[in-house]
């Protein structure tokens, strides 16, 4: 395109208040985001220095680039969707040859969303200097006023020592905006790979340069995929913390880097790492979980993970950038309007993104292995020591082996954000694991029990006694809990006046409180059914249901029904407890048999038992109460007393238990 020539020092700019806010002000919403508009824009002008300078609340960004002269300043840069690329040769820089990364000509509006000033220099090799300044709020009122907006005077003049260039000064910035060097810093760094000595193009930020280095990650990188060569010659020297693998070789691993699509192959350059712990890629506010994507030196889209549709573990120790120039090498605008992904369903961007689930694929079998052979420890001393503990008790190296490759994921992921949560996380998954294993070795073990002869043999007694410490910490873990759960129920059964309710919460649920030996409750259960409709058939003269957990099961296969009488009922009969008791197995049979389905029992009536809660024990002029209860499957108990007998069945057990198994000694100590 051939630029109108033009002597005017008046500058105008055009643009519909709607562009302005939808593609400008609207579009662009970080520093880093419209910091990297103009960084492009100097790479796109043949500039090898850029400088960007943080002072008194300015951002300053100046390129020793080609330039503009008034003719380029007013019909290219102040010309809103100036498309280059559509212009002969506009796809390549002038002087350098390089790949522009700019294509849709609004790049430059992104300055008005972070700042109300915006002064402008330019000097272009055998032209005088052009300058001019944007106040956004009046080219908002003028916009408004569908009246053309001239630039005003610049703050200042400039000497223009140093031959060609651009200087933009964004001034008077928005609140909120953050303008320090620790922040943009590392998200410039991560923005472009074409800054350093191999492509000429130096950025530097208050005076210090700007490297792949300051991306922030590479130093925390344990496992390496790359692509190719040249990546690895550029960047490997960086991961200085890589384990290495049984062998004693570096975790390195050389990735597919073809994509195939339409019967063509295209060349993908990169690398994708992974960090020893999640936490290492949130060190700041800016999460870099991340693999981005980067076309011709530019990001083109932040996070490709977002798209690929799982959300595995693993998936949170990654990091990685994968280029793909050929993305933005024809005549296909794949790119968002503010540059910052890539539009859904382009099918050569669908191509590498079915690219990156095979390769992930890949890429977390490797990681698996190579954490297996990594000797991960415990960040908490106590449970270091504990399971150092638990390892020596294994004789067999091989369980050594498979031991410590249940619990070094546990180790190495990051169960929650926050640490005392996480670490909590981890004692209790450490705790369970080292159960679950032992109960795998034992039945292993068990297998060769045919095998031996002699129950005196010392291999014999050795899994006896494993059995043994399997069964004591199984116990001691269920004894313990249910103690809490007693306490807890004490404290709670003060109040008369809530009784009724607390113990139907507890009971329900833990109708291990009326006998310790039955278990938890069956997976399908009915809780509190009330059978008033089969009671009324039975006995007209009933008023209300029954509380029943239909589907609980002890381990003699008999149900249950639960009757908590209302607190302050006091001088009970027996006979009235029988009476209500037998209409209460008489509505379960019947529901039963309306309900053949139900617990397998296809409607036969299976064996039942009634309890009874009360404040104060049953009556009888005649015998013993509770006798004849048992004698009809039924029992009574208070609440206080049922209480008390829980207490004592399982505070026996543990005070004459002190001296706890090997095993739960371990687990009692990872804590």
């Amino acid at each position: 395109m051939v630029v109108e020539k033009t002597e005017s020092t008046e500058f105008k700019l055009e643009v519909d208040l709607n562009v302005l806010n939808h593609l400008g002000i609207g579009l662009y919403s970080s520093t880093p985001a419209v910091v990297t508009e103009i960084v492009a824009n100097a790479w796109d002008a043949d500039a090898t220095r850029v400088e960007i300078e943080i002072k008194g609340g300015e951002i300053i960004v100046q390129d020793d680039g080609h330039g503009m002269g008034a003719a380029e300043l007013q019909g290219r840069f102040l010309k809103v969707g100036y498309a280059r690329r559509e212009q002969p040769g506009g796809s390549r820089s002038p002087k350098y040859d390089r790949p522009v990364m700019g294509r849709k000509g609004i790049g430059k509006l992104a300055m008005f969303s972070l700042a109300n000033r915006i002064d402008i220099w330019s000097k272009k090799e055998g032209c005088p200097e052009v300058a001019g300044a944007v106040l956004v709020d009046k080219l908002k009122e003028k916009i408004s006023k569908n009246i053309i907006y001239m630039l005003e005077p610049a703050i200042e003049q400039y000497g223009w020592d140093t031959g060609t260039g651009t200087r933009i000064v964004l001034s008077q910035l928005n609140a909120g905006t953050d303008k320090t060097e620790a922040f943009l810093r590392p998200r410039i760094a991560r923005r472009f790979s074409v800054v350093g000595d191999l492509h000429n193009f130096k950025v530097y930020i208050n005076g210090q340069e700007v490297t792949t280095r300051d991306r922030g990650y590479h130093s925390d990188l344990q496992f390496w995929w790359d692509l190719d060569d040249a990546t690895r010659a550029e960047q490997l020297s960086l991961a200085t913390s890589l384990a290495s693998d049984e062998n004693g070789e570096r975790c390195i691993a050389r990735l597919n880097h073809i994509v195939a699509h339409d019967g063509k192959a295209y060349e993908l350059r990169g690398v994708i790492a992974t960090v020893a712990k999640p936490k290492q890629l949130k060190k700041t506010d800016d999460n870099i979980n991340q693999i981005s994507l980067f076309a011709n030196g530019r990001v083109f889209q932040e996070d490709m993970l977002k798209d690929i549709g799982n959300a595995k573990i693993f998936n949170s120790y990654l990091v990685g950038e994968i280029h793909a120039d050929f993305l933005d090498a024809d005549g296909t605008d794949r790119a968002t309007a503010n540059r910052e992904a890539v539009k859904t369903g382009d099918p050569l961007v669908s191509a590498v993104r079915d690219w990156l689930k095979t390769v992930l694929a890949e890429i977390a079998d490797q990681w698996d292995e190579w954490r297996r052979q990594q000797n991960v420890e415990s960040d908490d001393e106590q449970t270091k020591l504990a399971l150092e503990a638990w390892y020596t008790s294994l004789e067999d190296p091989r369980d050594v082996k498979l031991a410590k490759k249940l619990i070094t994921p546990i180790l190495t992921t990051e169960h929650s954000n926050d640490e005392a949560k996480n670490n909590t996380i981890k004692r209790d998954l450490i705790r369970s694991a080292i159960v679950g294993f032992e109960k795998l070795r034992i039945r292993k073990q068990l297998d060769r029990l045919d095998q031996i002869q002699d129950v005196m043999s010392v291999e014999f007694q050795k899994i006896f006694h494993s059995i043994d410490d399997i069964e004591a910490s199984h116990y001691h873990e269920i004894t313990r809990s249910r103690l809490q759960v007693i306490e807890k129920f004490e404290k709670e059964i003060v109040d008369t006046a809530a009784l009724e309710k607390v113990a139907q919460k507890y009971l329900f649920e833990h109708l291990w409180l009326l006998d310790p030996t039955w278990g938890p409750v069956g997976e399908s259960k009915i809780m509190e059914q009330t059978l008033t409709k089969e009671l009324k058939e039975i006995a007209p003269d009933t008023e209300t249901g029954a509380r029943l957990d239909i589907a609980y099961r002890t381990s003699t296969g008999r149900h249950v029904i639960v009757e908590l009488k209302r607190p302050g009922l006091r001088s009970i009969e027996v006979e009235d407890l029988i009476k209500q008791g037998k209409k209460y197995k008489a509505a379960v049979t019947q529901y039963l048999s309306k309900h053949p389905d139900l617990a397998g029992y296809n409607g036969r009536r299976p064996p039942i038992d009634v309890y009874f809660v009360t404040e104060e024990l049953p009556k009888t002029p005649f015998g013993d109460a509770l006798d004849d209860l048992r004698k009809q499957d039924m029992q009574a108990f208070t609440y206080k007393g049922m209480i008390t007998n829980a207490r004592r069945a399982y505070q026996e057990y543990i005070e004459k238990s002190p001296d706890v198994s090997t095993i739960e000694d371990i687990i009692r100590h990872i804590v």
